[in-house]
């Protein structure tokens, strides 16, 4: 079993249109996936999107793929903050069979906030670092503001 003690899991679904020509995911969509899974941990956790305060974009993305996924199917995606900084988070994740015996894939994305108007780096606010804390890896602490 792969260590799943820190961080969240959220349960993902492949389906058909994910599959390439052999019948494996396609390599794209374990990002996708990843992304999902985050989506839904922020909307569960009761995050509200206002691209007028803030922009969250993509900095860096890279993964590992280690066996397929085959057909159909459920898989976890188990993420964590790596690292928290002022302006940035890096994100790791994992994606895995659903009984947790099979590491797909995993890797890493670095996420910058944006403040809305300016598009320039910004703090990122107290209100998302409450609800972030689920997401913190042992020993790692949101930064002072």
């Amino acid at each position: 079993m792969i260590d799943t003690s820190a961080g969240v899991l959220v349960r993902k679904r492949v389906y058909l249109d994910d599959l390439d020509g052999f019948g494996m995911l396609h390599h794209a969509r374990y990002a996708l996936l990843f992304d999902n899974a985050v989506i839904d941990f922020w909307a569960d956790a009761g995050w509200e999107l206002d691209p007028t305060r803030s922009v969250l974009v993509i900095r860096e993305l890279t993964m590992t793929y280690h066996q397929p996924v085959i057909g159909i199917s459920e898989v976890d995606v188990h993420f964590w903050v790596e690292r928290a900084g002022r302006t940035s988070v890096t994100y790791r994740f994992q994606v895995l069979s659903a009984d947790h015996t099979v590491l797909h894939a995993d890797g890493q994305r670095v996420v910058v906030n944006l403040d809305g108007q300016t598009l320039r780096p910004a703090p990122i606010g107290d209100d998302v670092w409450e609800l972030a804390a689920p997401l913190l890896a042992p020993g790692v602490e949101r930064p002072a503001a």
